[in-house]
């Protein structure tokens, strides 16, 4: 069984890319395609969901529960990357040394190459410390071996102003974007699981309880067959060509599936490195400018200082400022 999740990280914000990770882990042992595989039990050894653990475990959970506060001189990503980068550095077999490396083994997550204020590289890992990461790594691979897990895939893809601009002036509503992108990773998903079932856990998208509607559209050659509907979760199984697919809409999904968790903590750390580009871009250019996390008032804040800077250089502010 392939077991996967989805989350996002960037919906609400006036600036900077909407980011949808997807995170998939291979179980051969038969487990239940209805039941949700505890893998912070499984992976115990290697894996908790606090950050600080006293053995050096690596912390997977939902990106607002690991986010810090900069307390401490201690970086507010660094639970964030660290677990990123362990689980890409455990799948691949080396160390990211830069954000270019990491947004080429994610897949879709690159800034878009036209816009200069996402060009140049950050080093990495820039939050968490090195040696500490790699213990992590190691620790997880061994975990994996010794639980007969595999990790099946990290991914992200990231959508950005422009192209969410572009999508608006066509009709598209703003709750129809992270479901885009949700379908785009399942269809891909389920392309790689070669007949296998999928399990897949989603985050419940916009609040909404049926989804029958979305899927037919989305699987036509597929039997649908609700399996649960109600104020925790929504949970569907299609039987077709590609094999079977459990598709569940759960509330916090971040606290129940591990995969949703990482994939949430891989939307956000992407969002994370465009916005460290973009910031450090404007502020060589505005004096005194401090950086921005993209989200809606100080998002006005940021666009106020640099509007010289954009008509100077000739800078369309469409190109940066979401429309929805």
């Amino acid at each position: 069984m392939l077991y996967a999740g989805i989350d996002e990280a960037g919906y609400g914000p006036l600036l900077g890319p909407l980011c949808v990770g997807c995170s998939a882990w291979q179980i051969d042992d038969g487990s239940d395609l209805g039941a949700a595989p505890d893998l912070w039990q499984r992976m115990k050894t290697a894996v908790c969901r606090k950050a600080r653990d006293r053995r050096g475990r690596i912390a997977i959970n939902d990106s607002k529960q690991l986010k810090g506060t900069g307390a401490g001189g201690r970086h507010p990503l660094a639970d964030i990357e660290r677990g990123v980068l362990a689980v890409l550095s455990a799948l691949h077999g080396s160390p990211c040394e830069t954000d270019a490396d990491l947004f080429d083994r994610l897949g879709s997550a690159a800034p878009p190459v036209s816009e200069p204020w996402y060009a140049g590289c950050v080093s990495l890992p820039y939050a968490c410390d090195a040696p500490h990461l790699s213990l992590g790594s190691s620790m997880l691979r061994r975990c994996l071996e010794s639980a007969g897990l595999q990790i099946g895939g990290l991914h992200c893809s990231a959508v950005d102003a422009g192209p969410i601009n572009d999508a608006a002036r066509r009709g598209a509503v703003k709750s129809s974007l992270p479901w885009m992108l949700v379908m785009q990773h399942t269809h891909r998903l389920r392309a790689a699981s070669a007949g296998q079932p999928l399990r897949l856990a989603v985050d419940r998208q916009g609040g909404r309880m049926r989804h029958v509607d979305e899927l037919l559209r989305e699987f036509p050659n597929d039997r649908l067959t609700i399996e649960r509907e109600d104020e925790t979760e929504s949970r569907y199984r299609l039987d077709g060509p590609l094999g079977i697919l459990v598709i569940s809409f759960t509330v916090d999904a971040e606290a129940v599936h591990l995969p949703v968790a990482l994939a949430s903590m891989t939307a956000k750390y992407v969002r994370e490195l465009w916005m460290q580009r973009l910031n450090r871009f404007f502020t060589a250019r505005v004096e005194g400018l401090e950086p921005t996390a993209g989200y809606v008032t100080d998002g006005r804040r940021f666009m106020d200082r640099i509007r010289p800077s954009l008509e100077r250089d000739g800078i369309d502010s469409t190109r940066l400022v979401r429309s929805i």
